[in-house]
């Protein structure tokens, strides 16, 4: 991998190294850290991002917020970093190159958290900015992390490919740290495909490139030097190397690359058959691990409890403010409530009275408007019962007017029937004209046609339950035998009526009950009557 885990994260600083937005990179506050009480820091870093809330400063709010945010990254607690790495892009309204540091940031922590997948996303967030901004000192960054990225999924073609591009752009820049930390990562990548003779050429240009880099670069790639030398077992020349790594690393109060150089040389020492130097450089090893652990636990419970004290005062005043605001609502609800409950008895006692006067009146005007809408609809309902007994009058006389003038038509027809073949030829076809002229008019359907409008004003859903209730559609021949056994019409009526026989009206009763749902006991007539 591009070193293993212990060498991961310093090759990821490295990179940030070329960040000078702030004036105070993670290298310079780890060092601080060291010379000053991590509560002291942290409050002093509070302190600027209070004050730069208090005066609005959207920049020195976004730049207190990173400074915190590096602070807890250097103290390894993450969740915090990336806490406050978000809220400073929250606060950051214009995407600049200021946008492109915190995602590459961003990148980076979740990258040595092995979430690749958040990584992945800032990171090609931050390219996709840094290209619009033509921005290529960010956008080398964040090709190099990405090539980071494909490093631990173990996909070297695309993480070579990666760093390849991001060479590119450092050389285009002139930028030699850039140029010695994308060099040592590819000598990371051919180190972890076993091609130590190519790793180590890569990690000497690294070397060439960090001549003016920070000595945590430097210490870095002589380090890797010296172990791919033991890889390729020459031990001596790999010993070399550890051992200048080693004493760049006390020199500087480098303890991580302290550690490293340790644990090298325990492993060339042991690879040389020298079991005690060995143990020793590891005992060594494992001395100072022990210390670092606890002095990093320390600066971590430091922190921790000046976060939380900080966090317990902050809830504490949130909670003195709270209940000052409640206080304060509660006084206003009160005094509120009052006027409400004084204005509200006035116009209670106002409104009784008024009450009072008006309920005389408008029982009055209830009993008069009772009055008058009883009045009216016993008037409707006299009118409505005349108008349906005088039309219920006009449709019985209009059905005996239909029979009787059925039967003096037939009556005359049957007549000049008889008379035709009596009479000279004149006379006979001037009768038999009268014959046609009279069939003619039985025929016509205008008589029928004001009869059933008379008798839809009466039963007006009568024709469209029956079709309802029918089994099979109903002919207009028995829609009109239905509406004459509604009237509650003879057989011997509606024979002469519909000008058939009686017989003919009982067949016709015998094929309606087939198309409704009767019994054979039901009458058709009782049931047409209680439609």
């Amino acid at each position: 991998m591009m070193m293993k885990i212990a060498k991961a994260l310093p090759s990821i600083t490295n990179i940030f190294i070329l960040y000078f937005f702030l004036g105070c990179q993670v290298h310079a506050q780890e060092s601080s850290l060291k010379n000053h009480s991590v509560d002291s820091i942290f409050k002093d870093f509070k302190a600027q991002l209070q004050k730069s809330e208090n005066l609005q400063d959207e920049l020195g709010i976004v730049k207190a917020h990173i400074k915190m945010a590096d602070f807890y990254g250097s103290l390894g607690i993450a969740n915090e970093a990336l806490k406050h790495y978000h809220e400073a892009l929250e606060v950051q309204t214009t995407q600049d190159t200021l946008s492109v540091y915190i995602n590459n940031k961003l990148g980076a922590l979740h990258l040595s958290l092995k979430k690749y997948g958040p990584s992945k996303i800032h990171l090609v967030e931050s390219l996709n900015l840094a290209e619009a901004l033509q921005f290529e000192k960010g956008k080398a960054t964040a090709i190099g992390l990405l090539g980071g990225v494909a490093e631990k999924e173990s996909d070297y073609d695309e993480a070579l490919e990666y760093q390849r591009q991001s060479l590119a752009l450092f050389e285009k820049l002139g930028d030699s740290t850039g140029l010695a930390v994308t060099f040592e990562n590819m000598g990371s990548i051919y180190e972890d495909l076993e091609d130590f003779d190519r790793a180590y050429e890569y990690f000497t240009k690294a070397r060439n490139y960090a001549l003016h880099s920070p000595l945590s670069v430097q210490v870095n790639i002589i380090n890797n030097l010296g172990d791919i030398k033991r890889k390729n077992g020459e031990f001596e020349k790999g010993m070399e190397y550890t051992q200048q790594a080693l004493e760049l690393a006390k020199s500087t109060g480098n303890t991580h690359q302290e550690e490293s150089a340790l644990k090298d040389m325990a492993k060339v020492y042991a690879e040389l058959g020298n079991f005690r130097q060995a143990f020793e450089f590891m005992e060594a090893h494992a001395d100072l691990n022990e210390q670092e652990i606890q002095r990093k636990n320390t600066e971590q419970v430091g922190a921790l409890q000046v976060l939380y004290e900080v966090k317990e005062k902050e809830a504490q005043v949130a909670l003195l403010n709270q209940r000052n605001e409640i206080q304060s609502i509660r006084q206003n609800i009160m005094t509120l409530t009052s006027v409400f409950i004084l204005l509200g008895l006035s116009g209670w006692f106002i409104y009784f009275k008024k009450k009072k006067q008006q309920e005389a009146k408008i029982s009055v005007y209830k009993q008069r408007i009772l009055q008058a809408d009883l009045d009216r609809k016993t008037a409707e309902e006299a009118s409505l019962q005349r108008e349906i007994e005088f039309k219920l009058s006009a449709l019985t006389n209009y059905s005996l007017h239909l029979s009787n003038k059925n039967k003096m038509l037939e009556n005359i027809s049957r007549t000049l029937s008889n008379l035709k073949g009596r009479n000279q030829t004149m006379v006979a076809s001037k009768l038999e004209a009268l014959v046609k002229e009279i069939d003619f008019d039985l025929s016509k359907e205008n008589e029928w046609t004001e009869f059933t409008g008379y008798f839809e004003q009466i039963h007006p859903q009568f024709f469209q339950d029956l079709n309802a209730f029918a089994v099979e559609p109903l002919s207009p021949a028995e829609l009109r035998l239905c509406m004459l056994l509604r009237l509650n019409l003879s057989s011997k009526e509606i024979a002469s009526i519909l000008r058939i026989t009686p017989d003919s009206v009982r067949i016709a009763r015998y094929r309606m009950r087939k198309k409704l749902p009767l019994d054979s006991k039901d009458d058709l007539q009782a049931f047409l009557l209680q439609l």
